[in-house]
């Protein structure tokens, strides 16, 4: 038995097939709708495009890891945004929880048209954000996490995030200005002690 709508199943049986991923974000009141090259298709009567007018392209995507035992299936994919103001919109504090999903598809080459119902791949939240920026570049990574992440959570609205932290703390902007941490910082539990 497959996963697969049956007309997507048939097309993938075919020798030559003309294959699509497709990101769907959403950012506050907006959401991006981007696929993996630059062509625009309409799935499930929303439009998706190569490029968003203001969010920019979606420029590369880690190999997803679906969770096994106690981790939930993950996501990381890079945003190249259009200007400074889409940078800072997209690595912003109020990012972390915003939705996130994934899709893999098969489209017809000669007329564009999506072909069965795409696979939903990956239906999540933005766990981290990350601006990256050099010589000619500006990025802007997202951590994502599955829905199931929430399970693992003793207390489900904690989150290391200067929104939370100034809903529990007014006026305290001691997170404001933190981006990228690459240490796990435990908070509301004691660090693992070492089996050595």
């Amino acid at each position: 038995m497959t996963v697969l709508s049956p007309a997507l199943d048939a097309e993938l049986a075919n020798d030559r097939v003309t294959l699509f991923t497709a990101i769907k974000l959403t950012v506050g009141e907006d959401t991006i709708r981007l696929l993996d090259g630059s062509m625009d298709l309409e799935i499930a009567g929303e439009a998706f495009g190569g490029e968003d007018p203001v969010y920019g392209v979606w420029e590369s995507v880690d190999a997803f890891e679906d969770g096994t035992g106690d981790e939930a299936p993950g996501l990381m994919f890079t945003l190249g945004p259009v200007d400074d103001g889409a940078a800072l919109a997209l690595s912003s504090p109020d990012m972390q929880g915003e939705a996130v999903q994934l899709y893999f598809g098969v489209m017809n080459e000669t007329t564009g048209a999506v072909i069965g119902d795409p696979l939903l791949l990956f239906d999540g939240e933005v766990d981290m954000p990350k601006h990256e920026f050099g010589k000619e570049m500006l990025q802007v990574s997202l951590e994502c996490v599955g829905g199931m992440e929430r399970l693992f959570f003793e207390d489900e609205g904690i989150k290391l995030a200067p929104t939370f932290h100034q809903q529990v703390w007014p006026d305290e902007n001691g997170f404001n200005h933190v981006t990228g941490i690459q240490d796990n910082i435990y908070w509301g539990t004691n660090k693992p002690t070492s089996a050595v």
